[in-house]
């Protein structure tokens, strides 16, 4: 028995001693980390924001430049578009006008021959209308039998479906 407390012992003392030579170099080390870096200056950290600041304002000068010939180009757009849109709106109403004293020639020639020859009627549709044919089916969730929601044979333009 008496080894085995030996051997806890020794195992206690390995840790704790592990355990102050790490905190011993974490100490010696947060002074390192509290002090600044000697080789970077002060006028290298100007120099550098100086010339982040001018890459940035070429950069944006040049968006600039860019902006401005979009905007001059959807100008430049506009007015040609709305010149041809005009030019379009003259030659219809030109051909309009022009279609217009023909087909009014043609509508009063229509007029009088239609007022010489008798009137026939034409029926509405050639085909026969299915008397048997419901005019709507019921198609509604209902609680029980499940209905048939299917249009008969035949009455496929009569029969509409209510849901």
């Amino acid at each position: 028995m008496e080894e085995q407390a030996k051997k806890k012992f020794i195992m206690k003392i390995g840790i704790i001693s592990f355990m102050v030579l790490i905190l011993i170099f974490w100490i010696l080390n947060i002074r390192n980390v509290f002090q600044g870096n000697p080789s970077i200056n002060n006028v290298q950290k100007t120099t550098e924001s100086q010339k982040l600041q001018a890459d940035f304002n070429q950069a944006i000068d040049k968006m600039s430049q860019s902006l401005d010939k979009i905007s001059a180009t959807n100008e430049k757009l506009k007015t040609a578009s709305s010149s041809l849109l005009s030019e379009l709106m003259a030659g219809i109403n030109n051909i309009a006008s022009s279609t217009n004293n023909s087909s009014t020639f043609l509508a009063t020639s229509s007029l009088s021959e239609a007022s010489s020859s008798p009137l026939v009627e034409v029926p509405a549709s050639s085909t026969p209308i299915n008397d048997s044919c419901p005019p709507y089916i019921n198609c509604m969730p209902s609680v029980g039998e499940a209905r048939p929601c299917q249009i008969p044979v035949g009455c496929e333009g009569i029969t509409q479906i209510a849901y």
